[in-house]
């Protein structure tokens, strides 16, 4: 049974998992013998954080980072060379994960035209530039793979203040549907993880009355944290879920239930 969570052998492109869910996502791939993991990153300090925290995990996984500001360049140079770097560290990707994501929180009347593009541009667009890269690497070379994107409470529900948000991450699950139709037959899966409230910095904007009134909301009585994402990633990266495909994974203590 361990064998089917088992990721011995695989490599993994994470974005955004130098911290919160991203960061959690990693634990649990490492921990399930991850061969080689490969993370975007935005300065060196929070990298070698992250490694020395996955070394802990597992000492014998190699770990290798790859710049990339998603706010700079055009969409298709990002993509270009997060693409190539991994390629070049690694030879091959069985596993991208699409985690890094940002949001503005603004009343749509008077929403930034310039947030509202970088918000589209970081949770949407490059996301589904960089897959289209990596499918078809995967593709090319036999790779039966797995593809997870990062979504949102907001692939279902509209939010308050989050338009440009809620946009992105309903895409993404109906991106994660569409795509999943084209590759089944070619054994590349393709699923979505959806986030409830988590403690992270994204959501340490809110305000401290209402983050607390949320825990009455919550069936579980409490926020999800990082290591609450260990198991989804491993889950859907792995065997153990080889015959799910275009599905979204809801990791949110019950709140869509309730």
């Amino acid at each position: 049974m361990f064998d089917l969570f088992s990721l011995k052998g695989k490599t993994a492109l994470l974005t955004g998992g130098t911290n919160g869910i991203g960061l959690g996502m990693a634990q649990g791939l490492v921990g399930a013998d991850l061969d080689h993991l490969i993370l975007t990153y935005r300065s060196e300090g929070p990298l070698q954080k992250t490694i020395d925290i996955l070394k802990q995990i597992n000492p014998n996984v190699k770990i290798d980072g790859v710049y990339a500001d998603f706010l700079k360049g055009t969409e298709e140079e990002l993509v270009e060379s997060i693409y190539t770097q991994a390629l070049e560290k690694a030879g091959k990707i069985d596993i991208l994960i699409n985690n890094a994501g940002i949001n503005y929180r603004r009343a749509f009347k008077t929403y930034p035209q310039n947030e509202f593009d970088e918000v589209m541009r970081v949770n949407l667009n490059i996301p589904v530039k960089l897959t289209q890269k990596v499918v078809n690497h995967m593709d090319d070379n036999g790779i039966k793979g797995s593809i997870i994107f990062t979504g949102s409470l907001c692939s279902f529900q509209g939010g308050i203040d989050s338009s440009a948000y809620a946009i992105t991450k309903g895409g993404i699950k109906l991106f994660t549907a569409s795509v999943s139709n084209e590759f089944s037959k070619k054994g590349i899966r393709v699923n979505c993880i959806a986030p409830g409230y988590i403690s992270t910095n994204m959501t340490e904007v809110f305000d401290p009355e209402f983050s607390d009134g949320l825990i009455n909301r919550i069936p579980m009585g409490r926020w999800g944290n990082e290591k609450d994402f260990q198991g989804p990633a491993v889950f859907l990266a792995s065997d153990a879920s080889g015959y799910i495909t275009g599905e979204t994974l809801v990791v949110d203590g019950g709140w869509m239930n309730f």
